[in-house]
């Protein structure tokens, strides 16, 4: 019999800190896809409501504690935090080890502006789906500069990469 190691996406690839940028690992537990079916938002909103939660308005994401929901696509969010999801009427996915992500903290801003096309000035409570080098990305604006990059799994290697290479960049320019 093989005993299974459980391994995070970025195990022995981070903290990783360039200057003023940190690099770590957000540990991802419970995570759901759901997207409800035709005519059951309201209904799964409701669901969701009983839990301390609602859905949030495209390219944004709501907290409340360890549980979270983020708006990844037209009628689709990914909730966070809850083992065991209640059954909702809604197409639902089980996400939890599907993803990587990465906190940059300090020069987050610069950082990502070498590897995004897109303006994380005012991203502060925003989530966009970008690329981010040359991999599909989810980028959340959090408070501080700070923002949590996601990308699939197999990619956390080359996230962890891409980002070590430009927070780097950023500390040479001074």
């Amino acid at each position: 019999m093989v005993d299974l190691i459980l391994k995070t996406p970025c195990e022995g690839l981070l903290p990783v800190t360039a200057g003023t940028s940190t690099l770590t690992e957000v540990n991802i537990a419970d995570a759901w896809s759901i997207a409800p079916f035709d005519g059951r938002r309201d209904a799964t909103a409701a669901v969701l409501k009983k839990q301390g939660l609602s859905l949030p308005d495209v390219g944004t994401y709501v907290e409340n504690g360890e549980k979270s929901i983020l708006w990844i696509g037209d009628g689709q969010w990914l909730v966070f935090g809850i083992a065991d999801l209640p059954p909702l009427p809604a197409a639902v996915t089980n996400q939890s080890d599907g993803w990587a992500c990465v906190r940059i903290d300090g020069a987050a801003i610069d950082v990502m502006a070498r590897l995004a096309p897109v303006d994380l000035r005012h991203a502060e409570g925003r989530v966009l789906r970008t690329l981010v080098g040359h991999m599909s990305a989810i980028v959340i604006g959090r408070s501080g500069g700070v923002c949590d990059v996601m990308v699939m799994r197999s990619m956390a290697a080359t996230l962890v990469h891409e980002l070590t290479v430009a927070a780097k960049g950023v500390a040479a320019r001074g």
